[in-house]
């Protein structure tokens, strides 16, 4: 099976990697960057493209399945308008050259909270996303929706997050909003998308603890 993804080196993505590259069934990784990054194992064939120039990459995008889990915040991108470029207007882009080119599975990272109607930027933007891949002709489309990423190295607010809303789960008020791993999103992620065959799943914050359980059992 060849995979590909987009967002390969962020929080999420670059665990998505390392299951790819651990899993049996994924003979090739297709990542799709913005600047030169180096992996050890063969599988991974790293393509460094101009993401605003979508006509010459889109020949690129072929394979069984692809991985959407590029991001970024307004302060690294300088505005709402740069953020929706990164999070909505590039990942859509790559869903749709995909689903085109004949991929069958799609596999995305969302948010907590995605809602198209929200009156939050962010929750918005990527309800919106939501909404418009979910009309893409891909056979099998898994979304994953965490909470708080807890990362390799976290951020200051993501680490007051984490430690206030581990604080509250200790009374099992807001299951939902448990802070998550984000090598455990990408491993539900692609568990999930590789073992789907047809139709849509949508995987809560909350599912995504219970399979981790799974896997640790």
């Amino acid at each position: 099976m060849k995979a590909l993804v987009l967002g390969a080196t962020g929080a999420v993505g670059c665990h998505i990697v390392e299951s790819l590259i651990d899993n049996h069934e994924i003979q090739e990784i297709h990542v799709f960057v913005r600047r030169q990054v180096t992996y050890t194992s063969p599988k991974v064939i790293v393509h460094i493209v101009n993401f605003d120039e979508p006509r010459e990459w889109a020949h690129l995008v072929t394979g069984d399945i692809l991985f959407s889990a590029m991001g970024t915040n307004r302060k690294q991108a300088g505005s709402k308008e740069a953020q929706w470029t990164v999070d909505y207007t590039y990942q859509y882009e790559m869903a749709r050259i995909a689903a085109q080119n004949g991929v069958k599975k799609y596999g995305l990272v969302s948010s907590l909270g995605a809602n198209p109607k929200s009156k939050f930027f962010y929750m918005s933007m990527k309800g919106q996303l939501e909404e418009v891949v979910l009309e893409l002709p891909f056979e099998a489309i898994v979304i994953a929706r965490p909470s708080t990423l807890i990362r390799e190295e976290p951020k200051l607010v993501e680490r007051i997050s984490c430690a206030v809303l581990g604080v509250i789960n200790k009374a099992r008020v807001l299951m939902s909003q448990e802070p998550v791993k984000t090598a455990d999103v990408a491993k539900v992620l692609v568990t999930a998308t590789i073992g789907q065959q047809y139709g849509i799943s949508i995987i809560d914050n909350e599912m995504i603890h219970e399979r981790v359980g799974y896997f640790k059992a």
